[in-house]
């Protein structure tokens, strides 16, 4: 993997981590961080290691508050503004046979905000997507989810504190021609589960990734 900077700004850089070669017979997924980590976290580094095990190739990156060495993240305009610039550097120097975006949490709400306004998409992939703050359920944020009009994966644990189940199928039943969801049984935002469920939570990733594989290259998808 090779490592960029690009800069939105003199105060805003954004770290991307790409493959060393491109495949043009492969999709690529871009795969963003939630607010709490970063690219190199556990779970980023782990689904895309089983990414490129599986044939697709995956560009991963920092937004500019992560970079800062910051723990909050930036204001809305400056994380869609990064997605912009890292999707034009992808479309400008990759090969790839489709273009998938999305990830963990944020990265993958402010993906849905930036997926109107970008054209050469091939669909989105959401895990843990927040439809809502913990507990605050007449907050959801859906309204660029129904501008969308590309199809869409959504990855969800039952227990997130981020999705009430019934809150996330009435919101996404309006476009339900475009989407694909799957329940991980016990898991929480992060797709961990009870110990007591006896699951391993490196295997549950790792199917996650497979899961994610199959639907872009067509398998499972609409």
């Amino acid at each position: 993997m090779a490592l960029a900077v690009l800069t939105l700004d003199t105060h805003h850089p954004v770290e991307i981590l790409y493959p060393d070669q491109w495949d043009p017979e492969q999709p690529l997924f871009i795969f963003a961080h939630g607010s709490g980590n970063d690219m190199n976290s556990a779970f980023i580094a782990t689904i895309s290691d089983h990414l490129t095990g599986q044939d697709i190739q995956v560009v991963r990156f920092n937004f500019p508050y992560k970079v800062n060495g910051k723990s909050f993240p930036d204001r809305a305009n400056v994380l869609e503004s990064a997605w912009e610039t890292v999707i034009d550097w992808v479309k400008e120097h990759a090969q790839y046979r489709r273009l998938f975006i999305g990830g963990k949490s944020m990265g993958g709400r402010i993906a849905a905000t930036v997926a109107t306004r970008v054209e050469g998409l091939d669909g989105l992939i959401f895990l843990g997507y927040p439809l809502h703050p913990p507990g605050k359920f007449d907050r959801c944020r859906d309204e660029y989810l129904h501008m969308l009009k590309l199809p869409m994966f959504f990855i969800q644990g039952t227990r997130d504190p981020f999705a009430r189940m019934d809150l996330l199928q009435e919101s996404l039943s309006p476009i339900k021609e475009y989407v694909q969801l799957h329940w991980i049984e016990g898991g929480d935002h992060s797709f961990k589960v009870l110990v007591r469920s006896g699951k391993n939570y490196p295997e549950i990733l790792r199917q996650v990734a497979l899961q994610m594989a199959a639907w872009m290259k067509g398998d499972d998808r609409r």
